[in-house]
């Protein structure tokens, strides 16, 4: 889906700049606003979604617009931040993750396991989120950016493909690797966020691409999927026990010695 980055209705010269900025950061092209509404704006500069930049980070696409969110990740991430013991996060109990992690999430979508995560590792660890949609890790970065929650600072969002991604990379460079491919399966549960999934890659999590992240992984590698666990299954993959009604599933790879 084609896309391009723009900005409020009425931006002050600093928005402009940042505009300008992030448009370069993410290598998508800049359409000024000059008062246009979006769906004239994306008729025009003959583009299907708009990044739209001011104090928060929008998305424009099929005529609806959405303001940046990591969901349940933000407070999930309060959870971590506040040592609440009393709540489970299933992802964390996967990942296993320790202050001072650096952690690679392939597909890294809206962040909210991104976020999590880098509460999780504290300020002397890293996360790394990898998004094919150029405009999706667009939105979300420039989200991040915005969005005012310590860890988010932590977080950097980039537009790439996993599969080149983990080919290049050293091996053992990341203590924890993980894969969430949960936007492949509409839920009705999830209407919000039917265009949103248009933007996301579908292609499923492949087994070779499994394998090179168990090499790049110092400690394990954690893959997501939704009940009933299909991908799971389809990739030999045996799910953690998991609480009774539960719509996450996880499973965990220790790394390759």
């Amino acid at each position: 889906m084609r896309a391009a980055l723009t900005t409020v209705a009425s931006p002050g010269a600093g928005a402009l700049a940042g505009a300008a900025l992030a448009a370069s950061r993410h290598g998508l092209p800049l359409v000024a606003r000059e008062g246009r509404p979006l769906a004239q704006l994306s008729r025009e500069a003959g583009v299907e979604a708009l990044v739209v930049l001011g104090t928060h980070a929008l998305l424009w696409v099929e005529g609806e617009e959405h303001r940046f969110s990591p969901g349940m990740g933000a407070l999930r991430a309060k959870r971590v931040a506040l040592g609440d013991r009393t709540t489970r996060d299933p992802f964390l109990e996967a990942a296993g993750l320790r202050p001072g992690d650096s952690v690679l999430d392939c597909t890294a979508g809206l962040g909210a396991d991104a976020l999590v995560a880098a509460t999780a590792v504290g300020p002397g660890g890293r996360v790394l989120g990898l998004e094919s949609s150029r405009a999706l890790a667009a939105w979300t970065d420039e989200g991040f950016r915005r969005l005012a929650h310590p860890a988010a600072r932590r977080v950097e969002i980039r537009s790439a493909e996993h599969g080149a991604f983990l080919a290049a990379c050293a091996e053992r460079s990341f203590d924890v690797v993980v894969f969430d491919p949960m936007f492949r399966h509409a839920r009705s549960a999830e209407p919000a966020f039917a265009p949103v999934r248009r933007l996301a890659n579908p292609c499923p999590l492949e087994a070779g691409a499994l394998a090179r992240a168990r090499l790049v992984a110092r400690r394990c590698v954690v893959v997501k999927d939704g009940t009933p666990g299909w991908d799971l299954a389809r990739l030999g993959l045996a799910p953690l026990p998991s609480r009774r009604g539960a719509h996450r599933l996880y499973a965990r790879l220790e790394a390759a010695r």
